[in-house]
């Protein structure tokens, strides 16, 4: 409780709620995360009171919210020196414009896909045998905006516990993708890194052998947010061969994105199929 209110100086949270245009639930929730209390809360019957004073925090908060700003980083803010509050208004303001470039570049594939320009030709298929080999790997569950946070942390993890085994990766890194994570739905992916010899790992890390599989491959050139004809050329051709998909995709990253321009990225889409007996002998990699 703060002190030295008067009760004309407090509003319940349901005006404080029409005042500053946050709903009496976002207000319930800001409460339970500490972003912004009650300057009261009677304790004979639960109700909530905001002071006057606390109008223009609510809207720094609303305004925030509004541009897509995660609550832990608006607790940053609010708690910062003006200085810091600048370097992280600067901060967010880069991330909103590498979002809008995303979007630009989203609505200009639907574009082409809407006025049929965009062609699967472009991608050449192959059926393929990935190799047995000995793999680390840390499973995440993820939503489809935060995949990208997730798949690099996860590549941090199994590097830090390679590097303490004294083992270097024996391949290019790769993710399997063991659900469909989209904009309504997130899902599990799993991070490996294929090793020389098993090392010793502790969870979440694991360390496993994996078989070897005959997959349906083609390579994407370029963004990764721009790879989803890479897999409608893939299941389009499973299809028309009569193929079964018998696992989970997985992409393998064939160079660094960290020296590599993002239109020369190369990225191996594979998936699992059970081959049809159509298939002939000559279209199936040798043993």
């Amino acid at each position: 409780m703060r002190l030295g209110l008067t009760m004309a100086q407090l509003v319940l949270i349901g005006a404080f709620s029409a005042m500053t245009r946050l709903s009496v639930k976002a207000l319930r929730l800001y409460d339970e995360l500490g972003l912004l209390r009650p300057a009261k809360v009677d304790a004979s019957n639960g109700y909530r009171y905001y002071a006057l004073s606390q109008t223009d925090k609510a809207e720094t908060i609303r305004r925030l919210r509004a541009l897509d700003m995660p609550i832990e980083e608006i607790k940053r803010v609010l708690a910062a020196s003006p200085s810091d509050v600048s370097v992280l208004l600067s901060a967010h303001r880069r991330r909103l414009r590498a979002q809008r470039d995303r979007h630009d570049r989203m609505l200009a594939a639907i574009t082409r896909l809407i006025d049929g320009e965009e062609s699967l030709m472009n991608y050449t298929i192959t059926v393929e045998t990935l190799p047995a080999q000995t793999v680390a790997s840390v499973r995440r569950h993820t939503d489809l905006t935060g995949a990208g946070a997730r798949v690099a942390e996860g590549f941090g993890v199994l590097v830090e516990v390679l590097t303490q085994a004294g083992e270097h990766p024996a391949g290019a890194p790769f993710l399997v993708l063991h659900d469909v994570i989209d904009a309504d739905n997130d899902g599990d992916i799993e991070i490996c890194i294929p090793i020389t010899s098993p090392v010793a790992a502790a969870s979440p890390v694991r360390v496993d052998r994996r078989a070897a599989v005959t997959a349906a491959a083609t390579t994407h050139r370029g963004r990764h947010d721009e790879i989803t004809p890479a897999y409608r050329a893939l299941t389009a051709w499973i299809t028309e061969h009569g193929h079964e998909i018998a696992g989970p995709p997985r992409e393998t990253y064939l160079n660094d994105p960290a020296v590599t321009a993002e239109a020369d990225l190369l990225t191996q889409v594979a998936w699992p199929i059970r081959p049809s007996n159509a298939v002939d002998a000559g279209d199936l990699p040798d043993e």
